[in-house]
């Protein structure tokens, strides 16, 4: 071929031989592959060398080349070679960063081309506008440029905008449909628009020249479906944002737990509602299975498998705190009676269902015990304390938990037991959410009604330091958090605490409160025929593509919290609230039936502690009362019933009248 940049025909050689010192005059770029296509001069003379040293000493820091000159001389032909690439590279070329601009390639450096100079040390050097290379006066090598401009280009970057000229021109990209997107093909340090990460990455991307689009091609040529090694049921599909499906609720990455933006890319199963971070999919920095099995062998692994297996390991942690707090002086469960000081006046008889014989055949009255609330066993053999006259009852395990325990959470790693004098007056647990009025612990000694207090009932309060469950991959430990403003959330039930001890995982960020953390694997109820199952991830359902709809209240449930579903009959209840409700077990924690309760202020008769089914109304306030605890009058035909607020402040009403 005739080129400008030598004064011979150049021959093409598809089998050349690189030696040592073999350049391209083009590139400047050593020829290193053992056999490479490349034009050459074969041309050859022995008074090549002697018109090289005459040249270079004649010519020494000067430049005398014009644009296009086809005169090369002092070039030794036996030594100049050009990558085919090279050599077959255009005259003109689209500016890169600005393609109304045209570049014009220049073969030799010309005092007439180089219009801004850099001195240094004497040297002229110029910049390419790209990548910011600088090459002095004596490397006779291409660039491109604009004439009467500063604009200069390097050989490296023409040929990776040529070569994105000549392939990738049109590629057109489902992320980026609007505009196509130009390769380039030198390493950029970029906030990549689908990994989200900023480095000096060695990767080769795409740009959008019209807008700010910019992706690593690794991130370009992504599958666009793969099988999840943390998600085997199906494959996952790429998105490039979150469908406009699962806008309805926050979504959050099942790998690292953060937010999903609409914007982001993701990899998601839309019949498991499985999401993660496009980044996060492909990242393969996950703990093995069997390095978290070693890790967490000697830990309480949760969730129990049903309701009855819950109620034990509940009973087992109690009896463990109160091994752990009386130093082996307990109370023992053989003493026929004793004197507890949660029941004043009369001592606790050790007894079973056959010492309460008019309350045995009634099918309708249970026994709860009066510290956790939880009914008492009706067998035989079950034992526990009670005095019958006052009816009120204490498993033995609850009798024997000392009014201190250790309780990590608290700034003292104590908090002490208190009950309060008032039966129909509950608290709202801070382990849990729940409302009860049986014995509680508080960080104070002495008792405070202040609603800032930390207080939690027996079953939160006596919850192992550490546990495992099969929800989250990493132990979970228990800390107290106590904020007014933000206020803390369980990411199972989504209810929130202004101070509560959840089971944190430090590293994950991921809190769940006392109740959350109890709840069985499989439970019973009554509107459906099969147990129930624990979902706490939407993968657990197998294909389900349409909302999860709660039974109860008719809302859509979000997948990202805990809920119970029946895969059989497609039924889901919300985890909390609308599941005890609709079993009638909102207020499982607080024991009813409390007699003669009389607050003259309020009422002229002795009142009944029960829960209200019907439809009736406050006497004093007129708030409705469906389904919520009361103060009743029995006597006909009088009726009268009272929400607890009233009631409480009536009766403080009295105590600040006497006082």
């Amino acid at each position: 071929m005739e080129h400008p940049s030598h004064e011979h025909p150049l021959i093409l050689n598809v089998d050349h031989i690189a030696r040592e010192g073999d350049v391209c005059r083009a590139c400047n770029q050593q020829i290193v592959s053992c056999k490479s296509s490349v034009y050459s001069c074969n041309h050859s003379s022995i008074n090549d060398a002697s018109a090289t040293s005459a040249y270079e000493n004649e010519y020494d820091g000067f430049f005398d080349f014009l644009i296009g000159s086809t005169s090369t001389i002092g070039v030794s032909c036996a030594k100049f070679f050009l990558h085919k690439s090279c050599a077959e590279l255009p005259t003109y070329l689209r500016n890169p960063t600005n393609p109304k601009d045209v570049l014009k390639i220049c073969f030799n450096h010309s005092r007439d081309t180089i219009e801004s100079k850099v001195f240094l040390q004497n040297q002229v050097v110029y910049s390419c506008n790209i990548c910011g290379i600088k090459l002095p006066w004596d490397v006779k090598q291409f660039f491109y440029y604009i004439s009467n401009t500063d604009m200069y280009v390097c050989l490296k970057c023409a040929l990776f905008q040529l070569q994105q000229s000549l392939e990738d021109r049109k590629l057109e990209h489902p992320a980026h449909s609007q505009h196509p997107l130009a390769l380039i093909q030198r390493p950029s340090s970029f906030i990549c628009d689908a990994c989200k990460v900023e480095d000096n990455n060695k990767d080769s991307s795409y740009i959008c020249t019209k807008c700010q689009f910019w992706v690593h091609k690794s991130c370009a040529d992504a599958p666009p479906t793969f099988h999840f090694q943390f998600h085997h049921q199906h494959p996952l599909v790429l998105s490039f944002s979150l469908p406009r499906v699962y806008h309805k609720f926050v979504q959050y990455c099942r790998l690292c737990k953060d937010t999903l933006n609409h914007i982001d890319w993701l990899y998601y199963c839309r019949y498991c509602r499985y999401f993660a971070h496009f980044d996060c999919a492909r990242s393969s920095h996950m703990s093995s299975s069997s390095e978290d099995e070693k890790l967490n062998s000697g830990l309480v692994h949760l969730p129990e498998a049903d309701e009855l297996s819950a109620i034990l390991s509940a009973e087992e942690f109690i009896m463990g705190m109160s091994a752990q707090c009386n130093n082996n002086n307990k109370i023992l469960s053989s003493a026929n009676s004793i004197k507890h000081w949660a029941h004043y006046g009369h001592d606790l008889q050790l007894m079973t269902v056959n010492d309460f014989p008019y309350e045995k055949d009634n099918d309708k009255t249970t026994l709860q015990c009066d510290g956790c609330v939880k009914l008492i066993r009706a067998d035989d053999h079950h034992q526990f304390y009670g005095c019958v006259p006052c009816k009120y009852f204490l498993h033995t395990f609850c009798a024997e938990l000392p009014e201190e325990i250790v309780h990590y959470p608290s700034p003292s790693n104590m908090i002490f037991a208190h009950r309060d004098s008032e039966k129909f007056k509950f608290f709202e647990c801070n382990g849990c959410g729940v409302f009860g009025n049986g014995i509680f612990f508080s960080e104070h000694r002495y008792y405070t009604a202040d609603r800032t207090s930390y207080r939690v009932h027996i079953g939160c309060a006596t919850l192992p330091k550490t546990i495992k469950h099969e929800a989250h991959t990493h132990k979970l430990n228990r800390v107290l958090r106590r904020s007014l403003f933000p206020s803390f959330q369980c990411q199972a039930c989504g209810r929130t605490f202004d101070i509560g001890s959840f089971h944190v995982c430090e590293e994950c960020e991921i809190s769940l409160c006392g109740g959350c953390i109890m709840k069985p694997r499989t439970v019973n109820h009554p509107w459906d025929p099969h147990p129930m199952r624990l979902i706490y991830e939407p993968g657990m359902v197998s294909v389900h593509e349409h909302d999860f709809n709660c039974e109860y209240c008719s809302e859509d449930i979000d997948p990202n919290f805990w809920f119970y579903h029946c895969s059989e009959c497609d039924l889901s209840f919300h985890l909390q609230t609308c599941f005890e409700r609709s079993r009638h077990n909102e207020y499982s924690n607080i024991k009813f039936g409390a007699t003669d309760i009389i607050i003259d202020k309020l009422h002229p008769h002795g009142l009944t502690f029960v829960l209200n089914k019907k439809v009736r109304s406050c006497g004093n306030c007129h708030q409705k009362l469906l389904g919520k605890p009361v103060l009743e009058c029995p006597a006909a035909p009088c009726k009268a019933v009272f929400c607890t607020d009233c009631s409480v402040a009536a009766r403080r009403d009295i105590y600040t009248v006497d006082s």
